[in-house]
């Protein structure tokens, strides 16, 4: 089951696979940037300065390889 097809069994009341995991797709999913860049070094990923895309919670942005990493579905 992909990412889409997980998402749409768990919208529908269906079983799927596993549980859809979302790391910062939107503000209300988001990590702080702090976390955001422990998991880029946790997982070994390039070393760059996250992008901060909500200021007053200071939420990181979760680049897609980083998404892709942690197996997140969105």
């Amino acid at each position: 089951m992909n990412s889409k097809e997980r998402i749409e069994a768990a919208l529908n009341h269906k079983q799927p696979d596993r549980i859809p995991v979302d790391f910062g797709s939107t503000a209300v999913t988001g990590i702080h940037v702090s976390c955001v860049a422990a998991l880029r070094d946790y997982f070994g990923l390039e070393k760059r300065p996250v992008k901060v895309h909500e200021p007053y919670q200071m939420l990181g942005l979760v680049e897609d390889d980083l998404r892709e990493a942690m197996g997140a579905d969105t």
